[in-house]
């Protein structure tokens, strides 16, 4: 009965002197056996020197330390190779290369010059009778006396005294627009010359050598000195000439060559 007192005291005093440290190396071993058992598929096996029990005493005062890990247990990393420059025609296929220079705009064309109105040449006059004389001048704003009608009135014209039946020339080039009779000036022919001339001719024989609407030249005989004009019986036998300039009568011999 002592005996087995004296055993259990002796089994008290070792676990209260070195249990500590059989806890410790009991804790380490687990740790160690953890970490075999993780790198056991990419490391060399670890060999753990454990004690026995009857090394505790040499343990607890040098405890085994792991074996260092080499390279040829870590997992082997393949490193990532860095991007490679972008050749230019791929820069300019991902919309990386510089943005095409815009074609120049397109200079307008100016519209051709418009066309300007031919210039008319004056008309040239000659005189439609071979005499120069003037019987009657011009007179659109002064009253002069007719003798043949014996009263005051203006006269649109020039009368120039010629022989009867002395034939009378168109003053100029243009187009027989009318052919009538009137009751104070007889058989009248009017020829247009264009840019808004007309010349008019009166006191002529009954019936003129042209007709409405045909061309005729500077010289051209129209007809000659008669006596159909009843305003002008009684005087010298003339021609009566206007010159009607945009629809307005003026003096004859501003057109006319100088006598």
């Amino acid at each position: 009965m002592k005996q087995k007192g004296n055993f259990s005291k002796r089994a008290g005093d070792f676990l209260a002197g070195r249990g500590f440290y059989i806890v410790l190396i009991l804790c380490v071993a687990v740790i160690g056996a953890s970490a075999w058992a993780m790198l056991r598929d990419t490391t060399d096996p670890i060999t753990l020197d454990l004690p026995v029990m009857g090394e505790v005493d040499n343990y607890a005062q040098q405890p085994p330390r792991l074996p260092a890990l080499g390279n040829e247990g870590r997992p082997t990393v393949t490193p990532r190779p860095s991007p490679s420059p972008v050749p230019q025609d791929e820069e300019t296929f991902f919309g990386l290369g510089e943005p095409e220079e815009a074609p120049p705009p397109e200079t307008p064309t100016p519209p051709p010059p418009a066309e300007q109105p031919a210039v008319q040449e004056p008309i040239q006059f000659i005189w439609p009778v071979a005499g120069r004389q003037i019987e009657a001048a011009h007179c659109h704003d002064t009253l002069v006396f007719n003798r043949t009608l014996g009263d005051w009135r203006v006269h649109l014209g020039v009368d120039i005294a010629a022989d009867l039946g002395e034939p009378v020339l168109a003053v100029a080039a243009g187009t027989v627009e009318r052919i009538f009779h009137d009751d104070l000036l007889g058989t009248t022919v009017i020829i247009d010359h264009g840019g808004g001339l007309q010349s008019l001719y009166a006191n002529l024989a009954e019936v003129p050598v042209v007709t409405e609407g045909e061309q005729i030249t500077m010289g051209m005989p129209i007809g000659a000195v008669g006596t159909t004009a009843l305003a002008k019986s009684g005087v010298v036998h003339h021609l009566h000439l206007e010159i009607i300039e945009n629809g307005v009568r003026v003096d004859p011999l501003l057109f006319l060559p100088a006598r």
